[in-house]
């Protein structure tokens, strides 16, 4: 059991490093490109949640690893909870239903 929950914290960590990088570092023309925003929206919005999804990908390995409040572990899968809803919700209002499966077996995780 210790070795499945294991391999799905850094199936979860692996699975939010790029979207975090990219969200983080992307330039603003990128991420209109792409449709992650309108010409006229802030792109701060999408910079911080880049920022939440990288300290994440921390928050659900490290601390159960080094044993310093392994409570952050739970927590920070909790918070990932959140995104994934909050991102099925996103992709159904813009009608990219494409993508739900994927994130539904992601929350699932």
């Amino acid at each position: 059991m210790n070795t499945f929950l294991w391999v799905t914290q850094i199936l979860i960590s692996l699975f939010f490093i790029m979207p975090g990088l990219g969200k983080l570092t992307g330039s603003k023309e990128k991420h209109i490109a792409d449709g992650h925003l309108q010409p006229n929206d802030n792109i701060l919005p999408i910079r911080i949640l880049g920022v939440f999804e990288l300290l994440g990908c921390l928050g659900i390995i490290v601390p159960w690893f080094t044993g310093i409040v392994p409570i952050l572990t739970p927590i920070t899968a909790v918070c990932f909870c959140i995104i994934m809803a909050a991102g099925m919700l996103v992709h159904s209002r813009k009608h990219e239903y494409k993508m739900l499966p994927m994130l539904i077996v992601v929350f699932t995780l």
